[in-house]
């Protein structure tokens, strides 16, 4: 049994004539039919009945090609494992993002970067931003999607790309909730003193948002009452819903038609950066440098995402983006 002799035979038998399977193959009928009729008197059996030009396989026919297709079959098994062997394993690139910023990344980013770059595995690995910094710290992600307040780090090098107000998340029956707000501001205005006697909901330690609530505190002068602290911004906003306390939010987490919520901006106004955090030193690929890119152009969309890059994010921008301007 030869390789040529069955990738014919299944071919007759899908094709179902000969005239159909010689088009198939780029063979002509004659030469397809000279074939069968020789392998037939080879084997000294029918492989098919000849019903008005129609081929129908014989029950020797059917074995005939329950065979040929294992053989073919463990043929190109063979085939793949010798190319997996001379062929260079995928590149994988591992970055870490937030939950919500994972889910929005492989919505809206993943496509396009795998277009790009076919044989580039992209990993997402989530976490809070006190994990993702120790990813990037001990090597288990290349860079991390995140936020930042200082961006002054012996440790870290950080691409800031926009920059996020910081809210504060009320009950609606809370005395501030109430407050008129400025004809040309999307929130009321208060000072941090103001919120004093109020039990606080925080972010924990080592979150971006419990490092800036800390600095405003300080600034403020005075030391919060903390009734519960917690790492995911939900949790934070529905406790404030439930009227358990206060708490400080970005302004991407606002439901502004919650009618159980009241948001106000602080006076003065404080933002957290977003960014992308790199081990201090680490020169990125083209293909992590890409990622980042694509991260700028679909943040530009955000209504409440200021831009606010640095040189860095400049020069990813200027390397990537081929319909002139720079940012």
């Amino acid at each position: 049994m030869q390789i040529k002799n069955m990738s014919y035979i299944i071919a007759l038998a899908e094709a179902g004539t000969l005239s159909a399977a010689g088009k198939q193959l780029g063979i002509s009928q004659p030469t397809l039919s000279v074939f069968l009729s020789n392998l037939e008197q080879e084997l000294g059996i029918d492989l098919f009945l000849r019903d008005k030009k129609k081929l129908i396989p014989t029950p020797a026919g059917r074995i005939y090609l329950e065979a040929a297709r294992r053989i073919l079959a463990t043929q190109e098994q063979t085939l793949q494992s010798i190319r997996q062997l001379t062929t260079a394993p995928p590149i994988e690139i591992r970055i870490g993002v937030t939950p919500l910023r994972g889910s929005e990344v492989a919505s809206k980013i993943f496509a396009r970067f795998s277009a790009r770059y076919p044989n580039i595995r992209l990993r997402l690995q989530e976490g809070y931003m006190q994990e993702l910094r120790n990813m990037v710290q001990n090597g288990m992600a290349s860079c991390s999607l995140g936020t930042c307040f200082d961006t002054e780090s012996a440790d870290f090098d950080y691409i800031t790309l926009f920059r996020e107000e910081v809210i504060v998340a009320v009950p609606a029956f809370h005395p501030l909730a109430h407050r008129p707000k400025n004809t040309s501001m999307e929130f009321p205005q208060v000072s941090p003193e103001e919120l004093s006697d109020s039990p606080f909901i925080l972010m924990s330690p080592g979150s971006s948002i419990r490092t800036i609530s800390d600095y405003i505190f300080h600034q403020a002068g005075f030391s919060p009452t903390v009734v519960f602290e917690s790492g995911n911004n939900l949790v934070i906003r529905n406790m404030v819903r439930n009227g358990s306390g206060i708490g400080f939010q970005p302004r991407s987490t606002a439901l502004m038609d919650d009618p159980d919520i009241a948001y106000l901006s602080l006076a003065p106004r404080y933002y957290l950066n977003l960014c992308v955090v790199t081990k201090k030193g680490t020169v990125l690929s083209e293909s992590e440098r890409y990622f980042i890119y694509l991260m700028i152009q679909n943040d530009f969309h955000v209504p409440y995402y200021t831009p606010d890059f640095n040189e860095a994010a400049r020069n990813i921008w200027d390397e990537f983006h081929t319909e002139g301007g720079s940012l």
